[in-house]
């Protein structure tokens, strides 16, 4: 403390230091927050979605697919491999161009077993995909 001649006590002024560490705290947890809900436009394929939740009846000829959850490919219930589909969809589109190929997955089939079809087919020059469940 200091005195003065007036005999005045004054105390010496002390800085506050804000501590921020709390606020750094907060705003990380809320950016992980912010970041981990925000929705992405642009990830994923580009689909023809039906425009009501009623099955459409399609008027172009349609390729169907089946793949189980073990990864094989059936066409009418009997087993392909990767030569046989692109030969398929390769002769479909031939004979009509419009031709829309139908991917028909079980509940458990791995994404991958389904790109793995997919890309075979657009390979093989399909243009149209429609995706559907296996008929149990």
């Amino acid at each position: 403390m200091f005195e003065d001649d007036l005999n005045i006590v004054q105390t010496p002024r002390i800085k506050h230091l804000w501590d921020v560490t709390n606020l750094i705290d907060v705003m990380i947890i809320l950016l992980i927050f912010l970041i981990g809900t925000t929705t992405f436009s642009k990830l994923g394929i580009p689909l023809n979605q039906p425009a009501s939740s009623h099955a459409v009846t399609t008027p172009s000829p349609v390729l169907e697919f089946d793949v189980d959850s073990s990864g094989l490919v059936y066409v009418q219930g009997k087993p392909v491999d990767e030569p046989l589909v692109r030969n398929a969809v390769t002769g479909a589109m031939a004979k009509d161009p419009a031709t829309t190929v139908r991917i028909n997955t079980d509940q458990s089939t791995q994404t991958q077993s389904l790109f793995k079809v997919l890309d075979w087919c657009r390979d093989s020059g399909a243009a149209k995909f429609s995706f559907g469940a296996i008929k149990k």
